[in-house]
């Protein structure tokens, strides 16, 4: 019994992570993030008071190269003395309604959302112990952002998760250790945050950031995931990507995100996440947008799409103005979004890879695979039980379908039928030397056409 005790003991201990990058890469990532696929992302912080340019005016304003135009535009637009800190005075949020928001998330369709906690302008969204005088509850909103968010959201059954930028732009101590070589920012400013966040807010997912001017020794990364996998109250849940270090971005972490708007339109072997925003300009609001620089309902339909067709998951965000709203156009791409989600929701959420991606010849058919609930997953797909979902983008003048990627002999082994009108029986047939099979919509209803903005999914069973 003592030698039973002792091996169970030291399997305990054997079985944490250690912090080098072989350790922590073999960890499996939580099923959930896979089955979820969709999530909100959110950047809201100081910059929506200007709300000019980008997010990152701060720094094309006042950092080591000065953009121009912007400089031109601050000079123009506020007085000579004012500086960044005093937009955080204007950062009221006074129409900040966290319930909303997440109604606004929920109605997307999306599973999951993450908040911009601290930006790369420094200002935390949540109290923490080493940002006095620069953080939510000091100044503009006076109240804990996150933890409203938190509330919100997790009241939706929505997966709540945090956005974290590792540096600050100016902080003194973090331009100090760029100088000198020294570790004083990341020692008592950004790790204890890291930590903040984790133990106070539960994150199931922490996007890093604002890692590329050192490497992931420096942030200590390697040690904050293994504390976060081996010790933190969501160790067995939580999820982080790729951005802890200079050069690690596609290499390290836990789903690889490569770049903003990545998009391969082919297979990756590591879990990938595709982020990008809905304005094609700006993560934060910005008052001048014009309503061309907002990606339509269709582009974002087609973005998911051939996102979860290799793979990824796919993350969009959105900008509220510094009074808490998002802005309309926003919200109607949202619920507009989530309405075709919904109705086609059974092709997207809890599906994996197919052997096809998509139809070779064009763009416009991608795949889905129908997971099975059970581990004995192989057997039933040799007894020929599976469910195969095309997504049709663009519908053909003729209303034929020629889904190529089929290799069936008889079409009387497979029944076809269109997500979200279960009474339309389309009918299917093969054509002599030709691959693959023909559905044949030209009898669909016209005003279900209008309403799947020209987009269906074809369920194959077989």
């Amino acid at each position: 019994m003592i030698l039973f005790l002792i091996f169970i003991l030291v399997s305990l201990v054997t079985s944490q992570y250690e912090p080098t990058w072989e350790s922590l890469d073999s960890r499996p990532l939580p099923s959930w993030y896979d089955e979820a696929k969709f999530g909100i992302f959110m950047h809201w912080g100081v910059y929506s008071v200007p709300a000019y340019n980008s997010e990152w005016l701060w720094y094309h304003w006042k950092g080591p190269t000065p953009d121009p135009l912007i400089v031109k535009y601050m000079k123009d637009t506020y007085p000579k003395d004012i500086t960044y800190f005093d937009f955080a005075k204007s950062f009221e949020a006074k129409n900040f309604d966290p319930t909303n928001f997440a109604s606004i998330v929920k109605d997307s369709g999306a599973k999951y959302f993450v908040f911009t906690s601290k930006h790369h302008e420094g200002f935390t969204m949540w109290p923490s112990k080493t940002s006095f005088g620069w953080r939510s509850t000091d100044i503009g909103p006076k109240k804990d952002i996150v933890k409203e968010l938190k509330n919100a959201m997790e009241s939706k059954n929505i997966i709540f998760g945090l956005y974290f930028s590792l540096m600050d732009w100016f902080h003194p101590l973090f331009l100090e250790d760029l100088q000198f070589n020294t570790t004083f920012f990341v020692d008592q400013i950004s790790y204890p945050q890291l930590i903040e966040i984790t133990n106070e807010y539960r994150p199931k997912i922490i996007w890093s950031d604002g890692e590329w001017s050192k490497d992931d020794s420096y942030w200590r990364s390697k040690e904050f995931l293994a504390y976060l996998y081996n010790q933190s109250p969501v160790k067995d849940e939580v999820v982080v990507n790729d951005r802890w270090g200079a050069g690690d971005i596609g290499h390290h972490g836990g789903f690889m995100t490569f770049s903003d708007n990545y998009d391969p339109g082919v297979l990756i072997k590591k879990k990938w996440e595709n982020c990008m925003t809905l304005d094609k300009k700006s993560w934060g609001y910005r008052r001048d947008i014009d309503s061309k620089d907002v990606h339509t309902v269709e582009e974002l339909i087609d973005s998911l799409v051939r996102t979860i067709s290799c793979g990824g998951n796919f993350l969009l965000n959105i900008g509220p103005d510094s009074n808490g709203r998002i802005s309309p156009i926003f919200e109607d791409r949202l619920r507009n979004l989530g309405e075709w989600v919904n109705t086609n929701e059974e092709a997207i959420f809890n599906t994996t890879t197919w052997i096809h991606q998509n139809d070779s010849s064009d763009n416009f058919i991608w795949y889905t695979l129908k997971k099975l609930p059970s581990p004995r997953m192989m057997y039933f797909r040799r007894q020929n039980v599976n469910t195969i979902f095309a997504f049709i983008l663009k519908i053909p003048d003729d209303m034929l379908i020629h889904l190529k990627s089929f290799k069936i002999k008889n079409v009387t082994s497979i029944h076809v039928s269109i997500l979200g009108l279960p009474s339309f029986s389309p009918k299917i047939f093969k054509k002599p030397s030709t691959n693959g099979i023909f559905v044949d919509i030209h009898t669909l209803n016209h005003n279900f056409l209008i309403k799947s903005r020209g987009k269906i999914v074809i369920k194959i069973k077989f």
